[in-house]
């Protein structure tokens, strides 16, 4: 028979595998374990050989809702020889390794004064616990992100500061704040394409002139 201590593994989990023989066997090595969503660490026997033990940890980036740990028994022999018989399996495990990622993007890239624009957020999986301090934008203000049914999509206006004059900014999205169904944190930041601000006030006023003399009381010969 063999069991798992955990049947439910998402991002930075493993498990202990137990597989517990009728009797006493050699033979047990990797190569007889079929484990799909993930590796199995060599299994150790107890003193009777009839307990084996082995770590599984999950492949990461991987979603797979039903799987089975199994062991080819006809590799393995008891004591006085006898082979096994077909495959012994485990019940079934789910595997989520998977981590959230977004793409961030301006519906305008250049903001002049008196211009606000939509910021659309798109994750990769439906999140859970994201808000507006997982945000850094520079060069304006954002509203708090609102989200479509299926939590995927969130979108917020981005509003330049006033009196600015700055080419290169992006909006960040900070992932370790954002979380998946299975729980799973992102990693790292989401970043937007550059966006420019010019908010200083236009200047309506013409050119204006002012004219000097060094010298005002000329002469013969002077200039």
């Amino acid at each position: 028979t063999i069991t798992l201590a955990d049947s439910v593994l998402t991002a930075g989990e493993s498990t202990t595998v137990t597989i517990t023989f009728s009797e006493p066997i050699t033979g047990l090595d990797p190569s007889d374990i079929v484990c799909p969503g993930g590796t199995l660490s060599p299994p150790t026997a107890n003193t009777e050989r009839t307990v084996w033990t082995a770590t599984f940890t999950p492949t990461a980036n991987v979603n797979a809702g039903t799987n089975t740990i199994r062991v080819n028994l006809a590799h393995v022999r008891d004591d006085a020889g006898n082979a096994g018989t077909d495959i012994a399996s485990s019940t079934s495990y789910s595997v989520d390794t998977t981590r959230p990622t977004a793409t961030v993007a301006l519906a305008d890239s250049t903001l002049t004064a008196g211009e606000s624009t939509t910021v659309t957020i798109t994750f990769s999986e439906p999140v859970n616990g994201f808000d507006a301090s997982d945000i850094v934008c520079t060069s304006g203000t954002l509203s708090p992100p609102t989200t479509n049914t299926e939590r995927t999509v969130w979108i917020a206006t981005f509003t330049p500061t006033d009196n600015v004059n700055a080419g290169a900014n992006t909006i960040r999205i900070n992932l370790a704040g954002v979380t998946n169904a299975a729980g799973n944190a992102g990693t790292g930041s989401a970043s937007s394409a550059n966006y420019s601000v010019d908010t200083r006030p236009e200047d309506t006023t013409g050119p204006t002139a002012t004219l000097t003399l060094a010298d005002t009381q000329l002469t013969v010969g002077e200039t």
